[in-house]
């Protein structure tokens, strides 16, 4: 199982339903994500919330780690194993980004 696959495609669900939009690099093990909101014209608006995603695929553990501007934020653990640990790291993400931009332009 690629656990970075399952993480990064549930996050990126997430995130998209409300309207944002996900990227993220892979850097020597780590994950660098950083969720963006673009204006009207598609340029970054801002970034409300990024994070390092670590991964230890042999074992289905991990930790993510939470930034804003004003720095590190919060810091989750999570195991494959256990369901909750992932939904908690989708809850959070969500409740940090709340509901859908609303400058957003109407849907094709």
């Amino acid at each position: 199982m690629n656990i970075k696959k399952l993480l990064l495609s549930q996050i990126e669900k997430v995130v998209f339903d409300l309207r944002y939009d996900f990227l993220y690099e892979d850097e020597c093990g780590e994950l660098l994500c950083q969720v963006i909101q673009r204006d009207s014209s598609g340029s970054i608006e801002s970034t409300p919330i990024s994070f390092h995603l670590r991964i230890n695929e042999e074992k289905g553990t991990g930790q993510l780690i939470y930034y804003q501007a004003q720095g590190e934020m919060n810091r989750q653990s999570f195991d494959i194993e256990n369901p909750d640990t992932i939904l908690a790291i989708l809850t959070f993400i969500t409740g940090v980004l709340g509901s859908p931009p609303k400058n957003v332009g109407p849907e094709s």
